[in-house]
């Protein structure tokens, strides 16, 4: 849960430049080609103002960081995915995005970056492991190949056009991208803030005692470890622990924390003679 500096990940971006160019141009005429299918006038309108985003080669929609996307989404011009009502076999009525959101997915190649792209840019990056949890790692296996795995800051169900922007993009496991879906949390993951990329806000401690009880016990069971966090400003934002049970996750590593105590008795100057 410790930043990335952003100067690191613009070097990187700058050794892919020609990949990600080209995800580009092939995103855009995907999307134009989509065009002329006979959409509804919503998703024709929203389309069009996804290409008008892809169609900027000096300003790569790929490349934006999250500054960049947050000036975007705030511009009085946006428009957001269109919406149909459905009646379910009851006869009660439900809101969902219209297919062009799919549409749009399948036409950036999300899905197949994942197993082609992803794996050495983040590698280079120095991310192997989920940045929530940093407890598993990114890659999930399955028979065909390998897949790395990937929040977004921004969900790609409400931003389908943000589902391949890099910024956009947080290393995950399986577990915690589940947990974590559309909801908001208030980590940056990269920053031009040193601070940040030096030591995290997140912290872990042990409980009141905990050494104590289990010097006495010797039972691992005894040991806890706290989770802490900061306090957010803004309501919008999800509690890291209560998205992805960050304790929860940590208290089933107690052996760790035990061969700790045991090492710092060992070479205490107590214990040496």
């Amino acid at each position: 849960m410790i930043a990335i500096p952003l100067d690191k990940v613009r070097n990187i971006q700058n050794t892919y430049q020609k990949q990600i160019e080209l995800q580009r141009t092939n995103a855009l005429t995907k999307l134009t080609t989509l065009l002329g299918r006979g959409l509804s006038n919503d998703d024709k309108e929203y389309l069009e103002f996804v290409i008008n985003k892809f169609e900027n080669e000096n300003d790569n929609i790929l490349l934006w960081d999250l500054k960049k996307i947050k000036e975007e989404l705030e511009k009085s011009d946006f428009i957001n995915v269109p919406t149909e009502t459905k009646t379910d076999k009851n006869g009660k009525e439900y809101i969902v995005k219209t297919t062009i959101k799919n549409k749009i997915l399948t036409c950036l190649d999300y899905k197949g970056l994942r197993s082609t792209f992803y794996p050495n840019y983040f590698n280079d990056i120095g991310v192997k492991a989920c940045v929530y949890c940093n407890s598993q790692l990114t890659i999930v296996a399955n028979k065909r190949h390998a897949k790395f795995e990937v929040d977004h800051y921004y969900s790609k169900s409400d931003y389908p056009f943000l589902s391949i922007t890099l910024f956009n993009l947080y290393p995950a496991c399986a577990s915690c991208n589940g947990s974590k879906s559309a909801k908001k949390i208030n980590f940056e993951l990269y920053t031009n803030d040193i601070s940040k990329t030096k030591k995290s806000d997140y912290k872990f401690k042990l409980a009141s005692n905990s050494k104590a009880k289990y010097l006495v016990t010797r039972d691992k069971n005894t040991i806890e470890v706290e989770f802490e966090e900061p306090n957010y400003e803004s309501k919008e934002f999800e509690k890291f622990n209560n998205v992805f049970h960050i304790e929860g996750i940590y208290k089933t590593q107690n052996d760790l924390v035990e061969e700790l105590f045991i090492k710092s008795q060992i070479y205490n100057e107590s214990y040496i003679k």
